[in-house]
């Protein structure tokens, strides 16, 4: 539970952000990212469901629960990136004179 908070904060933050931008395609980049990052721990039922049908249920649950975690963890970063690709492009777009 003291991870949901900060990511919920994030999540919401990175909304804002994508709400309030003016550039064309920094919102949707920071909407994907947003996306990815929320959508992430639902990848570790889903591994463990793969793995219980490949295995046995243990086995299924410990692997699953091991794949998801590490393939979450990873979704999150590229969320994370996405995120900061696209502010960085909705705040430098105006000023170059980008997506036009």
């Amino acid at each position: 539970m003291k991870i949901a908070k900060p990511l919920l904060v994030a999540a919401a933050a990175a909304a804002f952000v994508s709400f309030s931008a003016v550039a064309e395609e920094g919102p949707a980049r920071v909407g994907e990212g947003v996306k990815d990052a929320v959508t992430a721990p639902a990848e570790i039922p889903e591994q463990i469901a793969e793995d219980v049908a490949k295995t046995d249920p243990v086995t299924g649950t410990v692997t699953g629960t091991v794949k998801g975690a590490v393939k979450a963890a990873g979704q999150v970063v590229e969320g994370a990136a996405e995120v900061g690709v696209g502010v960085v492009e909705t705040i430098v777009a105006p000023v170059t004179g980008g997506n036009k």
